[in-house]
């Protein structure tokens, strides 16, 4: 007998064994997780759940020059209160200033020779030498001050178009509010189009709320709604109805949920955020309870 035919289906067999206790000697734990965030109790018996998105009331403005170009000055800082019209940041205007300055160096040439003209042609006219010369020359110097008058209007025009562009170079504030963030500093280029700094009003703010399409048919615009922040159950934020976003989009607010559905669409609905307890910030993710009143379900 083959000496391999036997010693390879033993140590087969005593591996199984082996195995086999092996596995009932390891002990399967569960683990306990515990909740950190504990979700806040409804206050409604029939209500909606969702998530709500806190923003400054009337949405996020994004303030970028018009123009390309390297930035010269930032103005203010994050946190800082602005007024209509204030400057937030611009670009360098030492080029712009320069055009601006010849401009109104050539207007100041056109006033002076449309003064020249007009003294010339009068002085023609006053002293009664019009009546002896020639047509032709009378004409050519009436034709000389609408020369000189429209290269006045031309200078005046390229002043007005390098003032122009000076404000183009300048971020103003549009709004009365609060900057939210700055991502522009002096010295770098700065193509248009970019969101370098963020302005809002935050007092009061809104709450950009999330219902599954699923859920929207259960709500209604008279239910009352209380938002509470996430890790803070005991806290309560009142809601006043605003108005509801008509188009119906997929789900961009995420919560970070292990079993949260992404591939969902929600109608959003806003609300403006009362005074509560706790303080709350423009970006954060709140819950929110709507009711549903009895004539709705």
């Amino acid at each position: 007998m083959n000496l391999r035919s036997v010693v390879l289906p033993i140590l087969a067999v005593a591996g199984l064994v082996a195995t086999v206790a092996a596995v009932k000697k390891m002990e399967f734990r569960t683990l306990d997780v515990p909740v950190l965030l504990t979700p806040a109790p409804s206050p409604f018996e029939s209500r909606i759940a969702a998530t709500g998105l806190v923003e400054p009331l009337g949405g996020v403005i994004y303030a970028d020059a018009a123009d390309a170009g390297v930035v010269g000055r930032v103005a203010v800082a994050e946190g800082d209160a602005v007024k209509v019209g204030d400057i937030l940041w611009e670009l360098d205007h030492t080029r712009t200033k320069a055009e601006l300055g010849l401009a109104e160096a050539e207007r100041m040439v056109a006033e002076a020779q449309l003064v020249d003209e007009e003294v010339r042609l009068r002085a023609l006219m006053e002293s009664g030498a019009s009546e002896v010369l020639p047509q032709v020359e009378r004409v050519a110097r009436e034709q000389s001050v609408k020369v000189a008058v429209a290269r006045l209007q031309r200078a005046t025009a390229q002043v007005d178009a390098s003032r122009a562009q000076l404000q183009r170079e300048t971020v103003h504030s549009p709004i009365d509010g609060t900057v939210l963030f700055v991502d522009v500093r002096a010295g770098e280029y700065a193509p248009p189009g970019g969101r370098r700094m963020a302005i809002g009003s935050i007092d009061p703010m809104q709450v950009r709320v999330d219902i599954d399409e699923v859920e929207f048919a259960r709500f209604a615009q008279g239910g009352k709604a209380q938002a509470s922040l996430r890790g803070v159950p005991r806290s309560s934020l009142p809601l006043t109805f605003l108005r509801v976003v008509p188009l119906v989009q997929p789900k961009r607010t995420l919560t970070g949920e292990a079993a949260e559905r992404i591939d969902t669409r929600v109608v959003q609905v806003i609300y403006e955020l009362g005074q509560g307890t706790h303080r709350v910030q423009p970006g954060q993710v709140v819950d929110v309870y709507i009711e549903v009143p009895d004539t709705a379900q």
